[in-house]
């Protein structure tokens, strides 16, 4: 085949025409990927929301689960007729309270965050020792949330919980009061997710709402 001889002009055309190539290419490339990363965003940003309902459900029951280890076991506890005077808990009792908290805290919460929340439980259990002082219950009766976000595998949360209490006390008289004080927590708390995949509190901070100090 008689070669082709390549003028000047004939060479400038060519890389014109590849440079309009690889331009069009890198457009092509550049068009996908960004299309691949919005549907990348908007994918994420849909798994994340999908994760609210379950990151306030771990919440709520981390919170509750977090109050009602301050209280010995329902199934120690007797009715009471008005004006009667609950029996002290006993040591079997109180080691059955500590031991069911730790592993309710165990299940809710990062070890160093139960650790941390297992101060209040010992410290519970330590005034049920008091002869003068009798533990009738514990707990969260509403979680309100006032911001929930999730990104990944970490959440914040705030909310409003209403939390009460139930505990008889003897007085200087020798007569005994029973006091059933209910208040409204804001507690700001940080979520992650465990080895096993499951949403638990690795942070957890509270003070009274405004209004609601004791």
């Amino acid at each position: 085949m008689t070669p082709v001889k390549r003028t000047r002009r004939t060479r400038m055309a060519v890389g014109a025409l590849a440079l309009t190539a690889a331009a069009g290419a890198a457009a092509v490339n550049w068009s996908e990927s960004a299309s691949g990363d919005q549907q990348t965003v908007a994918g994420a940003v849909h798994s994340d929301a999908a994760q609210l309902a379950t990151v306030k459900s771990a919440f709520t029951a981390a919170i509750q689960a977090d109050r009602a280890a301050d209280a010995p076991p329902a199934g120690a506890l007797h009715p009471l007729l008005a004006g009667q005077v609950a029996p002290q808990a006993a040591p079997q009792v109180r080691q059955q309270q500590l031991a069911g908290g730790l592993a309710a805290l165990a299940a809710h919460f990062t070890p160093a965050q139960a650790q941390h929340e297992a101060i209040g439980l010992r410290n519970a259990v330590s005034y049920e020792a008091d002869p003068a002082f009798r533990n009738l219950g514990a707990g969260a009766s509403k979680v309100a949330f006032t911001q929930v976000a999730v990104a990944g595998s970490r959440a914040t949360v705030q909310a409003q919980v209403t939390v009460w209490a139930k505990f008889q006390q003897r007085q200087p008289n020798g007569s005994w009061t029973t006091a059933s004080p209910v208040n409204v927590m804001t507690y700001t708390a940080t979520l992650v997710k465990n080895a096993a995949g499951q949403w638990v509190v690795s942070s957890l901070s509270g003070d009274f709402a405004p209004g609601e100090g004791p």
